[in-house]
Order: structure tokens, then sequence, then C-alpha cells
């Protein structure tokens, strides 16, 4: 059964890797103009191999990162704050910048799921 958390909101079938899948709420593709580097910024969500699902509020940033921003409740592992280290404009940006802070997020699913 889908998580009642992000119920309305999709996966992006392309990023995923490991079992673990991007889903968007905020329109990643979405820019001012044809000029612009690209989607600076959203909200999204991981959902991981078990079908849980933990929310992502992502920014640019030079480095990957992830920070915990609500910890684990009853219906997601989490709320955390990520940060993709390119413009999104393509597809393939949207999968780079998952699969790069992916290995963070797996560490973040595995520390919450010890808090269970």
């Amino acid at each position: 059964m889908e998580p009642l958390v992000y119920r309305s909101f999709s996966v992006v079938k392309e990023t995923e890797a490991d079992g673990f899948i991007y889903g968007d709420i905020t329109d990643h593709f979405y820019f001012d103009t044809e000029e612009a580097d690209g989607c600076l910024s959203g909200d999204g969500f991981v959902q991981a191999p078990d079908g849980s699902r933990a929310g992502i509020v992502w920014e640019l940033d030079k480095e990957p990162f992830v920070s915990v921003i609500l910890e684990r409740e009853e219906d997601r592992w989490g709320v955390y704050n990520v940060g993709f280290v390119k413009p999104i404009k393509t597809m393939d940006d949207l999968i780079f910048n998952f699969r790069t802070v992916l290995p963070l997020l797996k560490e973040a699913y595995h520390d919450a799921q010890l808090r269970k």
C-alpha cells in the first residue's frame, strides 16, 4: 500500500538507484527563463526500498549534504535539508543530483531505522 505521506505526488522512475527513488513535490524543471542556470531549489521526497518515504527540501550547494529538519515520525522516516550540486535543467541533472546525495540519504534512512 502506498504511504499516506506524499500520496498525491509521483516518483520519478528514472532516478531509481539501489531501490531508492526520488519523488517531486515542486516542479524541478521550473526556472524563470531559458538563460537561467536551472532550478536552484525545491521540495521532494525519497522513497526507500521498503516503500517508506522521507521529505526533502533541497537547495544548491558546492558539496552534497543531508541534514535533519524533522526526525522520524509515524508516517515518514524524517524530513531532510539536502544539498544538490548542480542546477536542474534536464532529467540527467536530476538523476545526477539524486545519485550524488544518495549515499547520505541511505545513511539517514539507516539512522532513522535505528530510532524505530
